[in-house]
Parts: C-alpha cells; structure tokens; sequence
C-alpha cells in the first residue's frame, strides 16, 4: 500500500511537469519577440571558460591553453589555471572549492560522461578528451543555475567542434605518453563528419626502465561526431565514444600486485530544431555502457558491469526582450552487476576484516529544470530555478525525490564592475552505477546535499584586464563517503555525516601587449567535515594555492610560456608501521588520527616552448615542456613499505616513506596536418 501510494506521488510529479511545460511552450508562441537587444549581463559566478576565439575577458582561447606546459595537453588538466581548483601531477582529475573530485560535473555536448578517464589505478592520470576535439570549455565554481544538476561542487561543461565543412584534413601527433590521429571532413555540402583515436604507449617507456615491478598500463580512446543539417531548422548530431584501459602490477610485494581491464562507451544523438531565433529545442536519445575487472593482491575482486538509456528533451526561449526561459526533462534506465570482495584495514583496527559486495538491480531516475534568466534593469539580472530528481530504487525507508531550489543575481553599477550573489540548494544522488560498495554500502540511499553561499565582484578595463574575486560558504550533509584512488594508495575508510567549505579567490589577467600575457589566481579555502563530535579536514582542503602564468610571442611562430603553482600540503593521516620480529619479520600497519597531519607543500615551476611552420599543403607544430623545472622534490603521499633483502628477497625492515610526485620531466611532442 505504502508504494502504491509513494508511485502515485510520483506520477502526479510528473503530470505537473508535463502541464508546466505545455504551458510554457504555449506562452513562448503567445509571447515571443525578437532576440535579446539589450547586452546581457553574466548572472553566473565562478564561472571561466575555454573557447575557439575569445569573446569576452572570462574567456581564454583554446589556442592559448594549447600552450600551456600540461601532461599529454589534457583539456582537463587544463583547469588548474583557475583558482579554487585542487589537483596532482598523477591525476587528471580535479576539485574545486574545497570538493571531492566525484563532486564535479562534467559534460560532453550536453551529455553527462561516467568517469571519463584512463589509468584509474593510477589516479585517472590522462582524460578520454583529447584537447584537439574541444571548441569551448566552461568551468562552473560554485552557485551555478538548475540546468546543471546531480553534482555538489562544480561544472566541467565541454563542446566538442565540428568537422571542417572544406575539406578532409589529418592531424598526426605524437608526445611523451601517447600518439594520436584526428580525421575530418565535409558530408554533402550539409553536414560534416570528425574521427579520433588516440593511442597510450607508457607500456613501451616501462618497459625500458630497469624497474623491480613489471609495469605495463595501455590504454586507448576513439571518437566520432557527425554533424547533419536536415533544414533549416533542423540540425542533426550524432556522439560516440569507446574508451579501454588495461593496467598490469606484478612485484614482489604480493598485496600490491594488479591486473585489470576497464571499459567506457556511450552513444547519443542531439536533434535541435529551431522555431526563431529566439526559440530553440534539443532532444536527446542516448545509451551507454562499461565495465570493470580487477584483480589485485591475492583475493581482491572487483568486478562491475553498467548499462543505461535513455532521452532527454530541453527547450530554450527567449520572451519579451528580457527573459530567457530553460526547462528540461530526462529520464533514463540502468542496470547493473557488482562482484566485490576485498581485503580492508580500517583506520584504527589493527585486523583485516573481509568486505564482500553482490549487487544484480536496476532502475530508473526522472530529472526535470526549470530557470528563467531575468533583466530586470540595464543593470540588472536574476537567475532563479529549481531541480527536480526521483529514482525509483531507493531503499523503501528514504525519501525518493528531492527539489533543489537556486537563485543567483548579478548587478553591473558601472561600465566595468559586476556584482555577483548566488544562493543554491545541490544534491548529488547516489546512482546504480555509483553505489560505494567499498563503505559496505549495497543499496541507495538519500542524496548528498549542499548549500552554496557564494558572492563576488568582477572589474575588467577594456579588454585587456580582469580582476575578479568571489568568496563563499558551503554547507554539506549526508556525506556518504569519498572517492578513492583504486591501487596502490592505501586506503583509509571514514564516513563523516555532514561538513563545511570557506574560502575566496581572486583571479587577475591581463594582455600587456598583443606579445605578453600574466595571469594570477589565488585561493583560500578552509575544508572539514564532521563525523559526531569529531571535525577533521576534507582530503582536498589546501589552505593556500597560487597559480601565476606568463607568456610571451617573440616572434610570429614562436612561442614562450611559464607556470609556476604552489599549494599548502594535502591533509595526510599518520601512519605507524612496526617490526615485528618472530621467526619471521612481519609488519604490523597501525594508523594515527585521520588527517592530522600535512604533506610538505607543493610547488613546481613549468615551462614550455611552441614552434609553428606553415608549408605550401602541410602545417608543423612542435612543442619542448620541461616541468617541475627546478627539480622540487614534491610529496605525493606517507605509504607503507617493507624493505627486503636483495638476495633472498626477504622483509628485513617495516617503514613509512614519501611516495613522490614527479620530478623534472622534459617532454617533446609534434603534430602535423594535411
């Protein structure tokens, strides 16, 4: 009775959705004039974007991130730039504003990806993105507005760019960790088509160093996008992608060895059709899969398989000269399968304990938005929505829906100062594919929450100069745990109920000249969270970062540009590893207070030099990247270690040492295009 009943809850949500969106679409065709004639004002905070050809002083051109001295040119890595964002040399992977790295959002041509990286045994090192598919890039901070949902912390919005509609052209590149070819041309005289695949080869470099351990991670990525204009108004996409790694571990240390295959794929068509200019639609058909395989130590298994499917409709308009109304409904079914059976030691428990996981279910999840972007004045501009989420396979004793209500408004008082104020309601869900069966979790729960407080100010002078600062609150609840580095990091497990996040960032840039350019960004930030009456640090708190970056054309194909990043030292737990001698020696892990200690800070100077030629049917770009320059000696993390004997190959000694980030690291690497 009690589900019959939440079910006709349901659908009466979702009837009301339907007539609100009828209604809508009513009062555009009553209503709609002409496009905007007024400049808009940014309502968004925290909000940079890369793009093909800047437009505004938020935005930096792809050309210039293109270079940036960034590990395999990695459109995500691409984001350290920014203040606020928190990341390592070993990992594409980042977080912003005091958040876990699963706490951001990121899309591809409008579809939300499902880890969209390699190497996750070691720390998702390289993105599925290669940079050269990317035509815009927005990073969202924090207050960003209801169209973006299912994520606490921040926004990764990507575009990919369409094929040349002039001719067929070959990109072939080639750089220190994979090697790469992109193909595209036109479709008729309607359309285009673009292909890519890129190859890892870090096997082939392993392979040629005289390591104790066989090393031997492959991965691989293809890409397409074809892109048709059935009229006018009609325009149809097609997305696809397949991602495959294998990683491979073998040593003497037994516990640490690993052998696993991971893949990623989805498929998903867009057709947008256009009533004006000023009143547009997307409807979306997609379907995805991946799947996990890992074997590591003696008996760790995991093994998980995914599906899902499902459509998605969004409609945009623009009414009476001063609103713009998005509202958007998606529904989408998963299934999937878990096999998980590990060997754990808790923070503060001296045995293993064994943690098993079987999970066959599926399910689906109803997602629905509602914004109106308002001028209400010249100088004046408000953003308030609201989202809303349902999944049907929730455990019974929880709430199945959730509605998360935001608002954010902008005031432009003079020519070149913005203020910005945001106030939202986040909550990211715990999906089937998501369920943190490493917490003994075998079922979904109620979504995590936070509440963003967000206010800032923006200046720019011409074009030339920006200088923009935000400070904000966040407050978190229901936190079901953190991502976790799957491999060779030791794990330490800890659930905390709720948290908190403070802190502000100031980004400064500024074109000297068409030749040089700077850039600054610094953050603050204070991260905690609670678990009863005990607080300790988040484990992406950093309380100080800086980036500073400089470049410099000093002549029409040569191109000069420096980086240098600090950051106070990641939280770290203590570890105590004890001797002990029997008739063996045997080691004995015991751990101090989570996060109670600092890692040494972190600082690296990076520098890179760019060179173009350009011949009668072919153009050459080459590129030398040296980073950690002066060579610093920066600290990954404290982990257990034994010490053998190098003839017997027996444990002598039990200590804690400094794992290290990388150090110098001279890179080459060229493409070419026909």
């Amino acid at each position: 009775m009690f589900q019959d009943i939440r079910k006709f809850t349901l659908l009466l949500y979702l009837e009301k959705l339907i007539f609100v969106f009828l209604w809508l679409l009513f009062a555009v065709y009553a209503f709609a004039g002409e496009p905007i004639a007024f400049e808009e004002i940014i309502v968004t905070p925290g909000r940079f974007t890369i793009q093909e050809g800047t437009q505004s002083t938020l935005s930096l051109s792809k050309k210039e991130v293109d270079l940036y001295p960034l590990i395999d040119n990695d459109i995500m890595r691409a984001a350290q730039i920014f203040p606020g964002v928190v990341s390592n040399d070993f990992s594409a992977r980042f977080s912003v504003r005091g958040g876990e790295k699963d706490e951001i959002l990121v899309r591809l041509d409008g579809m939300e990806l499902f880890d969209p990286y390699h190497l996750q045994d070691f720390g998702g090192a390289v993105s599925i993105i290669d940079l050269g598919l990317i035509s815009r890039a927005d990073l969202l901070m924090g207050g960003f507005p209801a169209e973006f949902g299912d994520k606490m912390s921040g926004v990764f919005d990507i575009t990919a760019r369409e094929g040349n509609r002039e001719q067929v052209s070959v990109n072939l590149g080639l750089d220190l960790i994979n090697a790469h070819a992109l193909i595209e041309g036109p479709l008729s005289e309607k359309g285009s088509w673009i292909f890519s695949a890129r190859r890892g080869y870090i096997d082939l470099i392993l392979a040629l160093m005289d390591t104790n351990e066989d090393l031997n991670p492959r991965y691989t990525d293809l890409f397409g996008k074809v892109v048709y204009d059935l009229t006018d108004q009609d325009k149809l996409t097609v997305n696809s992608f397949y991602a495959w790694d294998r990683n491979l571990i073998q040593g003497n240390d037994l516990e640490n060895n690993l052998d696993s295959d991971y893949s990623n794929s989805m498929l998903w068509t867009k057709w947008r059709h256009s009533f004006s200019q000023s009143i547009w639609s997307n409807l979306f058909i997609f379907n995805g899969w991946a799947n996990r395989d890992r074997q590591k130590g003696v008996d760790g298994i995991d093994q998980r398989d995914f599906s899902f499917l499902g459509t998605k409709g969004e409609f945009v308009a623009r009414m009476l000269n001063s609103h713009t109304i998005r509202c958007g409904l998606e529904w989408r079914w998963s299934t999937v399968e878990y096999n998980y059976a590990v060997r754990e030691q808790r923070a503060g428990i001296e045995q293993y304990q064994q943690i098993r996981a079987e999970i066959n279910d599926n399910g689906s999840i109803l997602k629905a938005y509602l914004q109106d972007e308002w001028q209400l004045h010249p100088i004046i501009a408000i953003n308030i929505g609201t989202r809303y989420l349902a999944q049907d396979y929730r455990r019974p004793d929880v709430q199945r829906h959730e509605v998360s209500p935001r608002v954010a408004l902008a005031v432009n008082p003079m020519e070149n100062l913005v203020l910005r104020g945001a106030w939202g309601l986040y909550h990211q869900p715990i999906n089937l594919m998501t369920i943190p069966v490493e917490d003994e979790i075998q079922d979904v729960g109620r979504a995590q929450a936070a509440m963003h407080y967000v206010f800032g100010a923006e200046f720019t002078s011409g074009r030339n100069l920006l200088i923009q600062a935000e400070g904000y609150y966040k407050k978190l609840e229901n936190l079901s745990g953190q991502i976790r580095d799957f491999g060779r990091k030791t794990q330490i497990f800890i659930n905390p109920g709720s948290g908190y996040v403070n802190g502000f960032d100031l980004f400064i840039s500024q074109a000297i000249s068409d030749q040089l350019t700077w850039s600054l960004g610094y953050a603050y930030a204070i991260a905690k969270e609670k678990l009863e009456n005990q607080e300790f640090y988040r484990q992406s708190d950093q309380r100080h970062a800086i980036t500073l970056n400089s470049g410099y054309q000093f002549s029409p194909r040569w191109y000069l540009h420096c980086g240098w990043r600090f950051h106070t030292g990641n939280p770290a737990t203590e570890l105590i590893h004890n001797t002990l001698v029997t008739d063996s020696v045997e080691c004995d892990r015991q751990f101090g207070q989570y996060n109670s200690q600092r890692l040494p800070a972190y600082h690296s100077l990076d520098l890179r030099i760019t060179k173009s030629s350009a011949f009668k049917s072919w153009d050459l770009n080459w590129y030398f990247q040296v980073l950690n320059l002066y060579w610093r000696k920066n600290v990954h993390e404290h982990a257990f270690s034994k010490v053998r004997n190098e003839v017997t190959n027996e444990v002598e000694e039990c200590e804690v040492s400094d794992e290290p980030l990388l150090p110098l690291v001279p890179t080459i690497g060229a493409t070419v295009r026909f």
